[in-house]
């Protein structure tokens, strides 16, 4: 079997190691990203119309590495958060005029994973194989070697970013802590009449969290895409109902915000979250969704596994400029202290979130009315909340 030396191996070809892969190679690396996906969907999986929301953090992030300029077309900023739980008087708003800046954007996941994939063509240092498996990973004193189907992978240090159900994780066996919350999120895009002028809404209900994401505009229409966690059967029944049926059912649920609706497509995904022990196993080392995953009801998941590749990109580029190996227990130690805080963190927010506003105590009823009206008072509170959203606090 051919052997292929790399400095770092990146196994998974999704968005978080495609632009891993991406902002690596400004750093005059030899890369090596492997995916298990044929070629031609490596490029079209994401051909779905699912969004993501990107902060305003990651947003400088992938400005610094000279990819921003590329993305910002397909995004629609978001100017303004209206957020209301359960009642239109129980509201909560937040913008950034104050950095005159947005709260953060969105985009089609197809959309973003077709530029990078883009980009990544030019980086001749990036090479690039598809169609695979991974059979083996062994640990050696300096390197580790990656056996799959087709060929080995000696490097340095090896960067898995294949996602929620990380075969790397399955085949290091390493720990994770688990939660299910037995429940799916219904993702809609949709046209609608109203001009939605860059207000993302987020509706609590007893039974999950519903969001509107604007998006960029279609001809004449307005386009945005609805987020909705409720319950498995539930979800299971909004699927079968005719596009006039559950258009109804939408216009009750949000107020009739969006005017005349016409549904472009529906899909549903479970509700879960986990968190590895640790983000490194011997030279290997977990980010995004391989490391940890979260309730999407602050929608920051991404944005996390985000600020994993911002911060394995400054780790690698210091170990570099200090002549040190990559993929040592120091370096690897480092990453798990400088990420695994944040990721602990964000699973107790949305964990903690989602019990507050599911819950029917009358008591928790009026805390969390008082609340929302003190917060909206007062623009210090608003704005430590803000920073916090969009990362850059």
């Amino acid at each position: 079997m051919k052997q292929i030396k790399a400095q770092v191996n990146i196994i998974g070809g999704g968005l978080v190691g495609a632009i891993t892969a991406f902002c690596l190679s400004k750093l005059d690396m030899n890369i090596t990203l492997l995916e298990k996906k044929s070629r031609v969907t490596s490029s079209v999986r994401y051909n779905d119309q699912r969004t993501l929301a990107i902060s305003e953090g990651t947003r400088n992030f992938l400005e610094k590495i000279g990819i921003w300029k590329k993305i910002k077309i397909y995004a629609e900023p978001i100017k303004k958060i209206n957020i209301i739980d359960r009642k239109p008087i129980n509201n909560l708003d937040f913008d950034n005029r104050r950095r005159d800046s947005f709260l953060g954007y969105i985009i089609k996941n197809k959309d973003l994973i077709n530029v990078v994939y883009q980009s990544l063509k030019k980086q001749k240092n990036v090479h690039q194989f598809f169609d695979i498996d991974i059979t083996n990973i062994q640990n050696k004193y300096d390197h580790v070697i990656t056996k799959t189907n087709k060929i080995s992978i000696l490097s340095d240090v090896n960067i898995a970013a294949d996602g929620k159900y990380s075969s790397v994780r399955e085949k290091l066996k390493t720990p994770i802590y688990k939660k299910n919350y037995n429940k799916k999120a219904l993702v809609l895009t949709l046209l609608h009449s109203k001009n939605h002028n860059g207000t993302a809404f987020e509706f609590f209900y007893k039974d999950g969290p519903l969001a509107i994401l604007p998006m960029k505009s279609t001809n004449i229409d307005f386009s945005s895409s609805i987020i909705w966690t409720n319950q498995n059967n539930y979800v299971d029944s909004l699927l079968k109902l005719d596009n006039e049926e559950l258009i109804s059912i939408l216009e009750k649920k949000t107020n009739s915000s969006l005017g005349i609706v016409k549904l472009l497509s529906k899909q549903n995904f479970p509700i879960s979250a986990h968190l590895s022990t640790k983000f490194y196993d011997g030279k290997t080392i977990y980010i995004g969704d391989a490391a940890h995953s979260f309730h999407p009801i602050a929608g920051q998941g991404w944005n996390l596994g985000m600020k994993d590749v911002e911060n394995i990109f400054n780790l690698i580029k210091k170990y570099n400029s200090l002549g040190i190996n990559l993929g040592n227990n120091n370096f690897c130690k480092e990453y798990h202290n400088e990420n695994y805080f944040n990721a602990y963190r964000l699973y107790q927010i949305t964990d903690k979130l989602d019990n507050l506003f599911r819950s029917q105590n009358t008591i928790f009823n009026i805390g969390r009315s008082v609340g929302l009206s003190i917060i909206q008072r007062n623009s210090k509170i608003k704005n430590l909340i803000s920073d916090f959203a969009m990362g850059v606090n």
